[in-house]
């Protein structure tokens, strides 16, 4: 089964890149502590609920961030591969 495989560089950089931008535009301003002289317990769930949701907010960015730089480490590979098979192929 032959079957030929191309990957266009710029376009995978392209997309990592607004990817990146679009993470980083992820602002999340919950209020921190949502009517604080109240002593209802749905306030203060509700303040737990929003520090959970803004530290998930950070760890999404975290790991997408680390996604990012493995398929830019990845990419490399594939094209020093690329480039490796193609000199060999021409060497012949």
């Amino acid at each position: 089964m032959h079957e030929e495989m191309k990957v266009r560089y710029g376009d995978v950089e392209s997309t990592i890149a607004k990817m990146e931008n679009t993470s980083q535009a992820l602002e999340h301003s919950l209020p921190k502590n949502m009517a604080s002289g109240n002593v209802l317990n749905v306030v203060e769930k509700l303040n737990q609920l929003n520090q959970l949701l803004e530290e998930q907010g950070e760890e999404y960015k975290s790991i997408l961030k680390m996604n990012n730089e493995i398929v830019r480490t990845t990419l490399q590979t594939l094209k020093e591969t690329d480039e490796n098979l193609s000199s060999s192929i021409k060497a012949r």
